[in-house]
């Protein structure tokens, strides 16, 4: 059929100028317009049909962009929840969906998740009775002010990045991020007071902990996320550890 001839021979042809977006539930564009001389203008119901196809396209392609570089990093939702059951402080707390929902280990004074699915990936929290300093061969009670003591690691090689106060259920926090220029064996902390320090926790070149200092009524509790250090995955992962931190509750 022959596209019947407009009253006026100068017109617009519409376009579309569409780009991908990261948002959960994409939008199309607003179209953009372009002015110019044309002999014919398009049926209405040919504009119709290219419309509705054009948003089709808009919204297929948009579902699968990816996000910007410099956005954040967002959590994995969480939907699987962990009560302990024989840590000294009980409590429920939120797990990634990176972890499994079990922990692998669930002491009076240690509590661990492993990776669902990268092997470098885990989540502690230790309540340590004694830990390391720097070149002592003998363990000591922790110090009352365990995040001065983490600074003071700086001058044996540690580096802390990142740091940020916080609130875990009501309780105060001190959210870094720690890595290390050498081996630092048992300076955070060892879940058994007769346990060596190689066989305790502490900073490693090739790790990078994000970790929090929580003041639990008194007590010293230690939360941290662990990856290879540089990982690409990292980031992620020490998101979805803050989200865990923040839906935790004390019992």
């Amino acid at each position: 059929m022959t596209s019947p001839k407009p009253r006026n021979p100068t017109g617009t042809r519409a376009g579309t100028n569409h780009r991908r977006h990261a948002a959960a539930t994409p939008q199309p564009r607003h179209r953009s317009h372009r002015g110019g001389a044309r002999r014919h203008t398009l049926a209405r119901s040919t504009i119709s049909v290219l419309a509705a196809s054009l948003i089709t396209v808009a919204f297929s392609g948009c579902s699968g962009g990816g996000s910007p570089v410099a956005a954040a990093p967002t959590p994995t939702p969480s939907t699987q929840t962990y009560t302990s059951k024989a840590f000294s402080i009980p409590l429920t707390v939120p797990v990634t969906t990176s972890l499994k929902t079990e922990a692998s280990t669930d002491t009076d004074t240690f509590l661990t998740w492993d990776s669902a699915t990268l092997e470098d990936l885990h989540v502690r929290f230790l309540l340590p009775p004694v830990l390391y300093r720097p070149n002592k061969s003998k363990p000591e009670t922790p110090p009352k002010d365990y995040v001065t003591y983490l600074r003071g690691l700086t001058s044996q090689g540690a580096t802390l990045a990142d740091e940020k106060t916080m609130t875990v259920d009501g309780h105060g926090a001190t959210l870094m991020t720690l890595t290390t220029n050498k081996s630092l064996d048992g300076v955070l902390g060892c879940p058994k007071t007769n346990t060596a320090a190689a066989d305790c926790f502490g900073l490693q070149p090739d790790l990078t902990l994000r970790m929090a200092v929580i003041d639990a009524n008194g007590k010293t509790l230690l939360a941290w996320a662990r990856a290879l250090r540089g990982a690409t995955h990292a980031p992620v992962f020490f998101t979805e550890f803050e989200a865990m931190l923040h839906g935790l509750k004390f019992r």
